[in-house]
C-alpha cells in the first residue's frame, strides 16, 4: 500500500500518476482527500490544484467518489491511536500525525510532492520507521 498526498491523489484520480518507485493500492487519508475536494469545490480559491483543472463540476465528483481501482481512501478510525501517538511524541500537527500513523497502522510507503513536504517530516517519517520520499509529478523532461 501506498498513501499520497492530495496532489498526487488527483493525479491517480485522472489516471496520471506518475511511478511512485512500488507496486500496491493508492491510498490517501481523510485529511489530504479533504484538502483535495476543498480545493476542486471552493471557487473563490485559486491554488495549484485548483488551476489543473478543466472542468470543476466533474471533477468534483470524481474527486468525492474515487475510482476504487484508481484511489481509497482510509478510514481514520483505523489508525487514530497510532496518529495520536505521532502527535505527542513529534509534536506533529494533523496532517502528518495522520499520515504518520496511517503509514505505521497499515504498514504502508508514503509518496508525496515537495510542496507539501514540511520541514521536520522526513525525520518524524524516518523515526517511524516509513518508507518516505517525494515524488515530483510535474516536471517536463
Amino acid at each position: 500500500m501506498i498513501i499520497v498526498d492530495d496532489h498526487l491523489a488527483l493525479l491517480a484520480i485522472a489516471g496520471s500518476l506518475p511511478d511512485l518507485g512500488q507496486p500496491g493500492p493508492v491510498t490517501t487519508t481523510y485529511g489530504f482527500h479533504y484538502r483535495l475536494a476543498r480545493a476542486v469545490s471552493d471557487s473563490a480559491r485559486s491554488g495549484t490544484l485548483s488551476r489543473r483543472l478543466q472542468q470543476a463540476p466533474a471533477a468534483l465528483n470524481r474527486v468525492l467518489r474515487p475510482p476504487a481501482n484508481r484511489l481509497l481512501v482510509l478510514d481514520p478510525r483505523a489508525s487514530v491511536d497510532e496518529a495520536v501517538s505521532v502527535a505527542i511524541e513529534r509534536g506533529a500537527n494533523l496532517l502528518l500525525a495522520e499520515l504518520v500513523g496511517a503509514a505505521v497502522h497499515h504498514r504502508a510507503s508514503v509518496r508525496i510532492t515537495p510542496g507539501n513536504m514540511g520541514r521536520t517530516w522526513a525525520a518524524v517519517m524516518d523515526a517511524a520507521g516509513v518508507n518516505f520520499a517525494t515524488v515530483r509529478p510535474w516536471v517536463r523532461p
